[in-house]
């Protein structure tokens, strides 16, 4: 399978194209994910000075990759440290995140509160405007805040208050696609009808590359999570229990023959349900948890913020989620990518 391969970094200035960096020689331009991080991805790499007056403060960069033609937009990222070096030639070493950056470093000034009965996106969609982001993707809920909020203390992350609300309704941590939007979304389990990418060593299109990693450490791993929510401003504390009875887990209380138990203290939740739902999220979660497979591929556009994969590769057939990936922006360069397997194989 041949390919023809190009990359532009472009300036944006108020959403527009300003100008464009050139990497120059063996500048490595890069961008890692990490679903584990607050700030989800970053983008790295040494450039020829720009031709036109660079505001490192408030531009940001576009980084893209063409194939045949096509071009595949990966991500909007705000320079954090720009050093110019002029040692061996006139050249500008940039590291730069996604827009969670800016989320992350906004702390409150004031004590924030949200009135009982207020949607929880429409809580988290006021701290992102306070931002200055409007551009958000999300999925709608009807979860209400319970009570009155006013929990974190002056000086706080709105990056920590974001992610907390949004995990008290189950959705995934604040994440910006290769667009620059911010994605609001409910935890997906993965399953086959959620696939977003294939890795098959025997498809061209996987671009995959002979040989994998794999990892495995079950140690004391629970199969038992009693998740419990206190609040002053509840009677009682609400309560709830989940189990790992998965036949095919190893890690499930029929295989080892005995309850592993953990105890999860959750600060708020929207509901019973919602809790419960969590302590099922945790079940689902520790099925993907033990076994880490590393794979590398050619450059393959479109991956994001824990995606769900298939996997085929050797005896492997199972789904997956992508925990980490990175790609290394240059002409035959690779891609690397870290999965979490699921227990149950595809059918």
């Amino acid at each position: 399978m041949t390919r023809t391969i190009d990359f532009k970094y472009r300036v944006v200035r108020n959403g527009a194209a300003f100008c464009e960096l050139r990497a120059v020689e063996g500048g490595n331009p890069q961008i890692l994910m990490d679903d584990g991080s607050n700030i989800k991805t970053k983008f790295s790499g040494r450039f020829l000075p720009p031709a036109e007056e660079v505001n490192w403060l408030t531009d940001e960069i576009r980084p893209s990759m063409i194939i045949d033609g096509a071009e595949h937009r990966l991500g909007v990222f705000l320079p954090a440290n720009v050093t110019e070096e002029t040692d061996t030639g006139p050249r500008v070493e940039i590291d730069a995140y996604d827009r969670g950056w800016t989320v992350k470093d906004q702390r409150t000034e004031y004590m924030i509160f949200f009135p009982a009965g207020m949607n929880y996106l429409s809580a988290v969609g006021s701290l992102l405007a306070e931002c200055g982001l409007t551009l958000i993707s999300t999925v709608p809920t009807e979860e209400v805040l319970a009570e009155d909020r006013a929990d974190w203390d002056i000086g706080t992350p709105y990056l920590d208050i974001v992610n907390q609300l949004l995990a008290e309704i189950n959705y995934e941590d604040l994440w910006f696609d290769a667009d620059g939007m911010a994605r609001l979304e409910p935890k997906a389990t993965p399953t086959a009808s959620n696939i977003e990418h294939t890795l098959d060593e025997n498809s061209v299109e996987s671009l995959m590359l002979p040989g994998i990693r794999k990892q495995t450490d079950f140690h004391s791993a629970p199969n038992v999570f009693i998740c419990v929510c206190s609040n002053a401003d509840k009677d009682a504390a609400m309560v709830a229990v989940a189990e790992n009875t998965n036949p095919q887990s190893p890690l499930s209380i029929q295989r080892r023959g005995r309850r592993i138990s953990a105890l999860v203290n959750v600060d708020n939740i929207a509901s019973q349900e919602e809790l419960q739902l969590y302590a099922d999220r945790m079940v689902t979660d520790s099925l993907m948890k033990g076994e880490i497979i590393d794979v590398t591929t050619c450059l393959l556009p479109g991956y994001g913020v824990g995606d769900i994969v298939a996997l085929r590769y050797g005896d492997i057939s199972s789904i997956c989620r992508a925990k980490r990936w990175s790609m290394d922006l240059t002409v035959g360069g690779r891609m690397a990518i870290t999965l979490e397997r699921v227990v149950l194989n595809l059918d």
